[in-house]
């Protein structure tokens, strides 16, 4: 009876230790679950907080897989910047939306071919890619985006794509673009008069000399130099001497077209650019600005009383010589220049000494 009693108890501590096993596993797992629950949790919550912040941000994240060249992640604000959905731009070769790339660690070098740019990748040369990039949008506009991203490897190092971020810069480039434009216009003027220096001059008279040869047609040049400007300066001041210059230029450009283009070359000197101009047409804008600049009054707070001031001018033609040059083209205006100032100055001259303009406009 003890025996068959003992046994018994036994049979019940043993039984009482196994539920006791099962309800700590039991609860552990139940613990265990609760916490996956509260990560899965953690793990949702993030996710709808990263969506949230990227839908807000301007930067557009991506994760670039090289063997397809299409995103396997992209952040929900490619939709503004590129116009196209995540599901959309996943299912795209993101190449065929880059019209021109601009490599910002190689003076904005344009890039021809990739190869080269992935192999240095490969070879871990490259960690930090950096580039400028023309795009596509889904409704055809084009715009400028700035990629900043680093190598993605597996485990075992092997290069798998790229991490990064985009973003829009068009309205940066833009601004930069057209504040090269403003210097470069800055550089290229006259700080008095505003009109083209030496070097622009040049350029255009080259341009209009080998457009006549393919054309045929007639191109000219004038060369302006003021009479006796040093006595003038002298006489007067320096003050006054800029204030002639100033509007002397506001008077050479009423008398030309949209076309011409007018120069200061020198200290006192211009010259002019007369696209589609025969030899008289161009001697009649000369003896034009010459009339109107011997009419006019020169009067300014740095003078007493107005001063005359008169011109002698040059002019020269395309169609003097069977292959136009440019620089002969201003020498035979330059060498016109002094033959008008020899024959008294403040007239036109043309390179036939018996046909100028005197100072009273009559031709003889």
């Amino acid at each position: 009876m003890a025996k068959a009693h003992t046994k018994k108890h036994k049979t019940h501590s043993a039984a009482s230790v196994l539920t006791r096993l099962l309800k700590r596993k039991a609860k552990r797992g139940l613990r265990q679950g609760r916490q996956a629950i509260e990560h899965l949790a953690t793990i949702q919550q993030l996710k709808e907080e990263l969506e949230l912040l990227s839908s807000f941000s301007t930067d557009t994240v991506y994760r670039l897989d090289y063997s397809t060249m299409t995103y396997s992640y992209v952040s929900a604000s490619v939709t503004k910047l590129l116009g196209y959905s995540t599901e959309e731009i996943k299912k795209m070769n993101v190449r065929t939306l880059i019209i021109e790339t601009r490599l910002i660690d190689d003076g904005m070098k344009q890039v021809e071919s990739y190869a080269g740019l992935e192999l240095m990748r490969k070879n871990r040369e490259v960690a930090k890619w950096q580039a400028d990039y023309l795009m596509r949008t889904k409704d055809g506009r084009k715009i400028w985006v700035s990629d900043i991203s680093y190598p993605w490897h597996d485990k075992n190092g092997k290069l798998l794509g790229s991490v990064g971020s985009l973003r829009d810069i068009t309205d940066r480039v833009y601004a930069e673009q057209q504040m090269k434009e403003a210097v470069t216009e800055l550089v290229s003027r006259d700080v008095l008069t505003g009109l083209p220096l030496r070097k622009q001059f040049f350029v255009k008279l080259e341009d209009e000399v080998k457009r006549t040869r393919r054309s045929g047609k007639d191109a000219s040049l004038l060369v302006i130099d003021i009479d006796k400007f040093n006595a003038l300066n002298q006489n007067h001041t320096n003050e006054f001497g800029d204030f002639v210059l100033q509007e002397l230029t506001k008077l050479i450009l009423s008398c030309l077209r949209e076309t011409d283009m007018a120069s200061r070359v020198g200290g006192e000197e211009f010259a002019i650019v007369l696209p589609d101009t025969s030899a008289e047409g161009a001697y009649w804008v000369a003896e034009r600005i010459r009339t109107t600049v011997n009419s006019h009054q020169f009067t300014s707070r740095h003078s007493t009383k107005p001063v005359q001031v008169t011109l002698s001018i040059g002019v020269a033609t395309s169609r003097e010589t069977q292959e136009p040059d440019a620089a002969h083209l201003l020498s035979l205006a330059d060498n016109r220049v002094y033959m008008a100032k020899q024959m008294g100055r403040n007239r036109v001259s043309t390179g036939d000494t018996h046909a100028h303009t005197s100072a009273s406009g009559v031709l003889h």
